[in-house]
């Protein structure tokens, strides 16, 4: 559908135009054909040593000349004004389609996978909060179904430019980091298993930015080749649940991204919580930088890579962004700092594509 706010050259300006240069042309030719005519007429008449033919050069000569070359301009300047005005109004709507698509086409896309493929009330309970989350920061969620295969996740996977891992009911499987299963472990998600293994392998080739929450954290961090506390045993409660919006404070390393993102000094952070497993080992190329003072248990990771934006938190703050300010303030900011990883990427990526596509 055209775009009804295109403002159309007339075309009315055309038959003005192309008589206009004709007319001139044609007369500038008439010119030239009759001064040569009657510079070729005289040289003639001087070497045949007879009387120049003045009237025969203007009618035979000249005239018919001038008249072959004005209809040649005539068809040339129409065809050559009639594609200009196509040429122009095809630019006026290409500028104002990109004008009005802007926003949206600027708009990075994040990969979330649906939580849980056993649990399906509670995965469609849980995953509009992360949806809604980054949508309030700007970015646009592409919703990752677990029930795909290898290759249509990796097509979906393809068209983004970040990862959120989500919460989820389920725990790893503790064979992955060589663990035995403690009798509190609840049971592995295979396909929610293999959708973040995909998420990340591609995250981590193409760089692109990852936020983990809650199981996502631990996601990460066993991907990592880390390890996990597979129940948490500790005075503070970890899992308190959805209700409770300050279930315990966080102290967080200021020299880390995480506390420049949420302005964190030496006043621990006021958070949620719902876990009850934790990261044990930090897994390759990832940092711990925060746990809870009371306990020590590990609150969020980060990755050590400048260049490459990482984070993960134990907590969760899609829960926390329509919260009162002093709750949705870090959690806003988290989900801005993310966000704004994610366009500086699918910036990234689009100039590659440019510049592929311009070859």
């Amino acid at each position: 559908m055209r775009n009804a706010n295109v403002i159309r050259s007339p075309w009315t300006g055309i038959p003005v135009r192309a008589v206009a240069v004709t007319f001139l042309l044609t007369l500038l030719s008439f010119a030239v054909a009759l001064l040569l005519s009657i510079l070729g007429t005289i040289v003639y008449s001087v070497a045949a040593h007879a009387a120049p033919n003045l009237p025969f050069a203007y009618r035979h000569i000249a005239f018919p000349f001038a008249i072959s070359v004005g209809a040649i301009v005539l068809v040339f300047t129409l065809g050559m004004e009639i594609r200009n005005h196509r040429r122009k109004n095809a630019a006026q709507s290409t500028d104002t389609s990109t004008r009005g698509h802007e926003t949206s086409s600027s708009i990075p896309r994040i990969a979330i996978p649906v939580p849980h493929s056993g649990d399906r009330e509670y995965a469609e309970r849980s995953i509009p909060q992360y949806e809604d989350a980054v949508r309030q920061a700007g970015g646009s969620p592409v919703r990752i179904e677990l029930d795909q295969s290898p290759t249509q996740v990796m097509q979906q996977i393809e068209c983004c430019d970040a990862v959120l891992l989500p919460g989820s009911r389920a725990d790893i499987d503790p064979q992955k980091y060589s663990a035995a299963r403690h009798p509190k472990t609840a049971p592995a998600d295979p396909k929610r298993d293999m959708v973040d293994e995909l998420l990340l392998q591609d995250a981590y080739n193409m760089h692109k930015p990852v936020l983990a929450i809650c199981y996502g954290l631990q996601s990460l961090n066993v991907y990592r080749s880390g390890t996990l506390v597979q129940h948490i045993e500790s005075t503070v409660n970890h899992s308190p649940g959805r209700t409770v919006v300050d279930a315990h404070t966080v102290k967080i390393e200021p020299d880390s991204k995480l506390a420049g993102i949420v302005g964190a000094g030496t006043t621990p952070l006021a958070v949620n919580s719902s876990h009850h497993q934790s990261a044990d080992l930090a897994g390759d190329g990832l940092r711990i930088v925060a746990r809870s003072p009371q306990d020590g248990v590990i609150e969020a990771l980060e990755g050590a890579a400048p260049d490459h934006f990482v984070l993960a938190v134990q907590w969760h703050p899609e829960r926390s962004v329509n919260e009162a300010p002093e709750a949705s303030e870090s959690a806003r900011a988290i989900f801005r700092a993310f966000i704004g990883a994610a366009r500086a990427k699918h910036a990234e990526l689009t100039g590659e594509l440019e510049r592929m596509n311009s070859k």
